[in-house]
């Protein structure tokens, strides 16, 4: 394959990449979102033979806005439902955070008034550009909803696939990989100057997911537009960025002012409640009475008869 100059900023792994490359809903868009699918699923003997991608990129489409959902959401003509991401961000309580999506897409498979038969099955797909369980050694893990002891399936209806990009060994030759390392390093490595040698050899493996995927990788980095969409993206996370920073500083300033405050507010009851004790005590000992000292507390501190009774039962003991 012609070799290609590459930007740095055009690395598959940046989810705006991931999600024109996969998400535009053209033919060739499909065909490389179609053979991913076979690739990662394993679906050498029944494999999807198309797709319709559902939230395909539209004009108008700017990145960083708050709607904007990088996940290529797809449909098969088998059925099934998919939701496919490249994760490049915090992978914080991103377990919990797969498995609200996962619900939502089975809860949204089954049409109002359907039986429970008829519920299409959903698959999550997340690429992350990093480590996530590091306790195991494959860069592949398959979640489904299987007895702990005995590992039979409840139900097929919901899989989740996590493949992370940070186990890939650049050091292994690629005739020596599988499928879905070649694919996965591909994806690792595309718009990375210093890999060149090393994709181009992915290339001459004739990896069918990897040929159909540069095909679109291809058309979308030579146009233009994608510069600006890019940098537009690169700006609005700094725009995110800074407004966090933002209300994160305002936020702390607002902590300190409150806290001031009220340690201020606190100090003034704490340093009243003395006062109020010392006037009972000393008051008690020149032998005055209980209605005396209330009324006392009413007019030098400004209480009305029930606080001043509650001090004198406080204090007086």
């Amino acid at each position: 394959m012609e070799n290609m100059d590459y930007d740095d900023s055009l690395k598959l792994t940046n989810d705006l990449v991931f999600y024109l490359v996969y998400g535009a809903g053209t033919e060739a868009s499909n065909a490389a979102l179609t053979a991913l699918l076979n690739v990662v699923l394993g679906r050498e003997k029944d494999p999807i033979i198309n797709v319709k991608v559902l939230n395909t990129v539209h004009k108008g489409f700017q990145p960083g806005d708050k709607c904007t959902v990088m996940d290529v959401k797809a449909e098969s003509s088998q059925g099934e439902n998919f939701d496919v991401e490249m994760q490049c961000g915090n992978l914080k309580f991103f377990g919990n955070r797969t498995l609200a999506y996962g619900a939502k897409m089975v809860n949204s498979s089954l049409a109002k008034g359907d039986d429970y038969d008829k519920m299409k099955k959903s698959i999550i797909i997340s690429f992350i550009d990093d480590w996530m369980f590091p306790e195991i050694p494959e860069l592949h893990t398959e979640f489904q909803l299987r007895e702990k002891d005995w590992g039979f399936s409840l139900t097929d209806r919901l899989v989740i696939h996590f493949l992370e990009l940070g186990k890939i060994n650049d050091r292994k030759p690629p005739e020596e990989m599988t499928s879905l390392e070649r694919f996965c390093t591909y994806l690792k490595y595309t718009g990375d100057d210093t890999k060149k040698d090393y994709v181009d050899k992915l290339f001459e493996t004739g990896e069918e997911a990897i040929a159909m995927s540069e095909r679109v990788y291809r058309d979308i980095t030579e146009d233009e537009s994608l510069q600006d969409l890019l940098r537009r993206q690169e700006l609005a996370e700094h725009d995110n960025a800074t407004r966090m920073m933002i209300m994160k500083t305002e936020a702390i300033k607002q902590g300190l002012e409150e806290g001031r405050q009220e340690g201020f507010e606190q100090g003034i009851e704490q340093g009243l409640e003395v006062g109020i004790a010392a006037l009972i005590q000393d008051n008690l000992e020149d032998g005055k009475v209980r209605e005396q000292i209330v009324d006392k507390l009413q007019r030098r501190f400004d209480l009305d008869q029930e606080k001043a009774e509650y001090y004198f039962e406080k204090y007086s003991k």
